[in-house]
């Protein structure tokens, strides 16, 4: 989480089983279509105990203090691996997964393109990073917030450019919008809200602190697998 070690901690600690309890619901339930979406939480949850981890090799924030290494460049990267590229291959695919029981034919062939191409963005995101570790350089901003410095095209891309910025969230909301579940719509929506509310308030240390309010979010999905109408199916 953005603001401090113990708060990723905790988070983490709340979250993890939270995803596992709701995937045994969605199991329970015998919808196998919200299996993926059901683990956001739990998948939320490991993102915010690496963050912990940058926390900790970055010393808390404590002035003066040098970085762990390697611990902080592997769990910056580690932490990227989420923010670039997992979210963007997960949520497409927990819609697709969703669709393939509910949506027609067409609508499940443009969320498997979206599934696919996302997949293939998430990678060229990230993979520069995994190929060379020290092009993230994170750093505790003056208010608190971890900020990850990236030296890549990729991350400007995404990051600074507006159509960047553009393709990179629509990739994530336009998939759960696009069902026809109403809680899963809306689940979609919050996360927009979510983004509008992080430009407006962290925009330098955005990809830390969106997924602050995000992993606040995927409680959720709880509500999502535990609605009458997915136990009565």
């Amino acid at each position: 989480m953005c603001f401090s070690a113990s708060a990723s901690y905790t988070a983490s600690a709340l979250l993890m089983p939270l995803g596992l309890y709701t995937h045994h619901l969605a199991a329970e339930a015998k919808r196998p279509g919200y299996r993926p979406l059901a683990l956001v939480p739990f998948f939320f949850g490991v993102q915010q105990l690496i963050e912990g981890m940058v926390w900790t090799g970055l010393g808390h924030g404590a002035e003066g203090v040098a970085p762990i290494q390697p611990l902080t460049t592997i769990t910056s990267v580690g932490f990227l691996f989420f923010a670039y590229c997992f979210w963007m291959i997960w949520i497409p695919w927990s819609a697709y997964s969703i669709a393939r029981f509910s949506e027609n034919e067409q609508k499940k062939h443009i969320l498997r393109w979206i599934w696919g191409i996302g997949t293939v963005l998430g990678l060229s995101f990230w993979l520069p990073l995994l190929v060379h570790p020290p092009m993230v350089q994170p750093a505790i901003e003056t208010g608190g917030r971890i900020v990850y410095n990236v030296d890549s095209i990729f991350h400007n891309f995404i990051n600074n450019e507006p159509v960047g910025e553009l393709i990179y969230w629509c990739w994530i909301v336009i998939p759960l919008i696009a069902l026809k579940d109403k809680a899963v719509k809306l689940f979609g929506l919050l996360i927009v809200l979510s983004i509008i509310l992080t430009m407006i308030t962290y925009s330098m240390a955005f990809n830390s602190v969106w997924c602050f309010y995000s992993a606040i979010l995927s409680v959720v999905v709880l509500w999502i697998v535990n609605r009458p109408e997915m136990r009565s199916a």
